[in-house]
């Protein structure tokens, strides 16, 4: 039977393809079949950084087989040194030095002063002497009898005065113990004694009218010569600054000091 060819198109009569059917994820040219493998090597690339920069390199290398030095171990020394040797010829002569023969002499025994303020005090003998002042040859007045130079002075001077100058720095003759240091001195005014063993006898220097606060030494304290005990002043029945040095021994009598120390000074 023939069909119409007018009217509506004419049916198409050959037989249809079937259309294959497509898998999920399948495109038609193949591309879309890469991109999981894509996906996996990215995320296998950025899971092998993570563990690259937060590993610390002690754990990335402490499966290192190989046996390796710690970086904290002490170094240990290797250094020898090798024995030294003195040899001496032939000629050479072995000599004996002869015994030397000395004579041991036992320190003299120290002088034990009994001072009111300060109890027993132990002095030990010492032979350094020195001048109290600087410049000793400026004096204005010697030990003995003098015209009293004002009124109240005494007319039977009982020491020496020393005129260096006003603050001038007043030193211990002699390694000893300070028994006095005061401020109110009477007629000496600041006044500091000093106690010494001299030769093993007992001796007494005192060093008046010295400055008010000049004081550099407390009773019961051990000086040495040329040690400063205070300054040139003018305090107490005084007419200038000066030092008026007085010297006396154990029985309190006093003598001419500046005679004493010119024998002994040097």
């Amino acid at each position: 039977m023939t069909p119409p060819k007018h009217g509506r198109r004419a049916a198409n009569t050959s037989p249809a393809r079937p259309t294959p059917e497509l898998r999920p994820g399948t495109a038609r040219n193949g591309t879309a079949s890469l991109r999981p493998a894509f996906s996996i090597i990215a995320m296998s690339f950025a899971a092998a950084m993570m563990v690259a920069t937060s590993v610390p390199a002690l754990a990335v290398t402490a499966t290192d087989s190989e046996a390796r030095a710690s970086v904290y171990a002490p170094v240990e020394d290797t250094i020898d040194y090798a024995p030294q040797t003195v040899e001496v010829g032939s000629d050479g002569v072995m000599s004996q030095l002869a015994a030397e023969q000395y004579d041991v002499e036992a320190a003299p025994p120290p002088i034990t002063s009994q001072v009111a303020s300060v109890g027993n005090v132990q002095l030990i003998d010492t032979n350094a002497i020195v001048w109290p002042v600087q410049n000793p040859t400026k004096r204005s007045d010697g030990f003995g009898p003098r015209s009293a130079p004002c009124s109240g002075c005494s007319s039977s001077h009982d020491g020496v005065d020393f005129n260096p100058g006003n603050g001038t720095p007043v030193v211990s003759i002699a390694d000893g113990v300070v028994v006095l240091a005061t401020e109110n001195g009477g007629g000496l005014g600041v006044n500091v004694e000093v106690q010494h063993n001299i030769g093993g006898e007992l001796i007494t220097s005192s060093y008046a009218h010295m400055q008010y606060g000049s004081i550099a030494v407390s009773v019961g304290q051990q000086v040495t010569a040329g040690q400063q005990l205070g300054l040139v002043g003018t305090t107490g029945q005084s007419t200038g600054p000066h030092l008026h040095l007085e010297m006396f021994g154990a029985d309190g009598v006093r003598f001419d000091g500046f005679a004493w120390l010119s024998a002994r000074v040097g």
